[in-house]
């Protein structure tokens, strides 16, 4: 496949991605990551619609952007929510189409894959966009069954691992967060007010904790952990809003726990004894999502 050709097909896919997991698609969006006019980005929607998958958009006056279709399905890509989270990671910040390359000598070994539907993505994204309140059908490990909640989303997170909406709870009167796996149906409007955004003041709010390597490991193997980590003066400093920490640990297998101590190979590094004093005690026993 030539340059250009492929340059063109990872056009197509990120248009169908973004229509299908978000709900609408803006030609700035496009613009953007791929460092296209205007002109161009347009002709790719039309490219996508008439040759890719005809049908399958439409203009929509009242939001100035194309929407799915009540026939759209996807066919460049599976319906997964990973490929939109490997989109948003690669495009996020930059727009070199370059990071897309499939070589046969890089390989990812993949995440699973969550019961997300994208009808559920598109109104939690609009309710952040728009601050307004959704009741949703959610089941939780504490309470299984499905059941109602109100809540007023702001913003979409993925850990890495999982997906997960940070929401104001009316029913628990504060900021938590719910995974979009345990939402059983798509959420419905409310017209209950969202408190503000302020409120939520573990979002707001940055810490900084320090990571060593394990004191059980010998000095080689610290060296080899500091080489790993890039760590500076045997230590790693990370900071992360509050309401991530607890994801932030997971990701770098970070021990918090005196028993982590104990298990050098599967927490090389843990939190030296300053940062635990920050840490909150809820973090030790993991339960971070309602």
């Amino acid at each position: 496949m030539s340059t250009e050709k492929y340059e063109v097909l990872l056009r197509m896919r990120a248009i169908e991605l973004l229509a299908y997991w978000e709900g609408r698609l803006v030609t700035n969006r496009l613009m953007s990551w791929f460092g296209i006019s205007r002109q161009q980005a347009s002709a790719d929607i039309r490219r996508y619609v008439d040759s890719y998958n005809p049908g399958a958009l439409v203009h929509s006056p009242a939001v100035k952007s194309y929407i799915p279709s009540d026939t759209f399905t996807p066919i460049l890509t599976t319906g997964h929510i990973n490929e939109y989270l490997d989109l948003l990671v690669a495009f996020g910040d930059r727009s070199e189409s370059s990071v897309f390359q499939s070589e046969s000598m890089f390989v990812s070994v993949q995440i699973p894959d969550r019961a997300v539907k994208p009808e559920v993505v598109r109104e939690l994204l609009k309710a952040c966009r728009t601050r307004t309140s959704l009741r949703i059908s959610y089941a939780s490990m504490s309470n299984p069954s499905p059941h109602e909640r109100l809540i007023s989303p702001h913003s979409l997170v993925c850990s890495g691992y999982r997906w997960h909406v940070r929401a104001y709870c009316h029913t628990r009167r504060d900021f938590r967060d719910f995974l979009l796996s345990r939402m059983w149906s798509v959420p419905v409007h409310s017209s209950v007010e969202s408190p503000p955004i302020a409120n939520d003041t573990d979002w707001f709010t940055e810490v900084e904790v320090s990571a060593i390597p394990n004191p059980c490991l010998d000095d080689a193997q610290k060296r080899l952990i500091e080489m790993d980590y890039c760590m500076t003066d045997g230590v790693l400093r990370i900071r992360s809003k509050i309401a991530l920490l607890h994801y932030t640990l997971q990701r770098y297998q970070i021990g918090v726990r005196n028993e982590d101590r104990a298990d050098a190979k599967s927490f090389p590094i843990i939190l030296d004894n300053d940062s635990r004093c920050k840490v909150d005690k809820s973090l030790f026993c993991g339960a971070a999502f309602d």
